[in-house]
């Protein structure tokens, strides 16, 4: 009889808490805020920029190759051994200076033949001149004499430059392509001067770029140290590449071939647009047109605007803004006309 007392009570205890949790798991919850309450309430986080006045110069950066004003390849004529390379890699030479010596039997056979036949021509004038000036013999006989010593002056430095190639042109040695004791084939290419009295920086863009461009733009190298201009602009695209030469020119740097080596890539700049005085603002501030605007009041207002210059970070506003206007560089996705803000970072007016 006392079990089925204790038992009934355990079951009643058990009905009245399974109870008890059913009208707790009836009751209803409180609602939990929406997100747009809680932005209305606090505000949209946005970092902000102040529009200032100030000067813009604008830049592009482009990469291209550095080269001389002009540039000489001196070929081997013969296939020759080298027999003496009188230059180096940096040497400033004269046109006409001897920078690579070859020999054969062949040629230095030439070489000697034709300096006998000048030598003989040279002694035959110089007999003959004092005949000359005392009328012993005739003009016919004196102006042969001269032209024979022409043509064996001729003979003698064609068969040299057979042997002794020389630079075509004032400049730097910048490479040199064999070394003593090669044999090359005629034709092959054994050094290369440039004429650094000017250097160009040859770049390769896209029609888009070439837009922005114009002769006589201001260019520098800022590696090198030069300051030039926008020189030529190609009017017609490559057929392969679809890209336009473009050539900066700079003063010479002269015999300092450690300034600038012709053949590498460098980078240039080039300044596209200046203003003296802009209305300026960051360039993540505009999008399709538009900037978001915060007042004094933390509340975001929608700004049709009109960029100009753009470049180096900041875009220039020709209308829609004023000074000192807070605009919205990050956090505009969330934004609409009116909603409240809360400012989190950036440069506050």
């Amino acid at each position: 009889m006392m079990k089925r007392i204790v038992w009934g009570g355990l079951a009643v205890l058990l009905v009245a808490v399974v109870a008890l949790r059913i009208v707790q798991a009836s009751r209803s919850a409180p609602e939990a805020p929406e997100v747009d309450e809680i932005r209305a309430r606090t505000g949209i986080p946005v970092e902000v920029a102040v529009a200032q006045e100030g000067p813009l110069v604008v830049q592009r950066e482009f990469t291209g190759a550095l080269r001389g004003i002009r540039s000489a390849t001196i070929r081997a004529k013969t296939g020759d051994e080298i027999l003496e390379i009188p230059v180096r890699v940096g040497q400033w030479v004269r046109a006409g200076h001897v920078v690579i010596r070859q020999s054969s039997e062949g040629s230095m056979a030439s070489v000697q033949q034709a300096a006998a036949a000048h030598e003989q021509a040279q002694r035959s004038v110089e007999r003959l001149r004092p005949l000359h000036e005392r009328g012993a013999i005739s003009d016919q006989d004196w102006d042969n004499a001269l032209t024979g010593l022409r043509v064996a002056e001729a003979n003698l430095e064609a068969a040299r430059r057979s042997v002794d190639l020389v630079s075509p042109i004032d400049g730097i040695v910048t490479d040199i392509l064999l070394n003593r004791g090669s044999m090359p084939e005629s034709g092959d290419p054994l050094v290369r001067v440039s004429d650094l009295s000017r250097v160009q920086v040859v770049l390769q863009v896209s029609p888009e770029q070439a837009r922005e461009l114009g002769l006589g733009q201001p260019a520098t190298v800022p590696a090198h140290g030069l300051v030039g201009s926008v020189s030529g602009i190609a009017l017609q695209a490559s057929p392969e590449s679809r890209l336009l030469e473009v050539e900066l020119t700079f003063p010479g740097i002269g015999g300092d071939s450690t300034r600038a080596v012709p053949g590498t890539l460098v980078t240039a700049l080039i300044e596209v647009g200046q203003r003296a005085s802009a209305l300026l603002v960051p360039q993540a501030a505009v999008r399709d047109g538009v900037a978001w605007v915060v007042d004094a009041d933390g509340m975001a207002h929608r700004r049709e605007v009109t960029a100009g210059l753009e470049g180096n970070g900041v875009v220039e506003i020709v209308s829609g803004l004023a000074a000192g206007e807070q605009v919205v560089v990050a956090g505009a996705s969330l934004l609409s006309d009116g909603a409240r803000t809360r400012i989190v970072g950036g440069e506050t007016s």
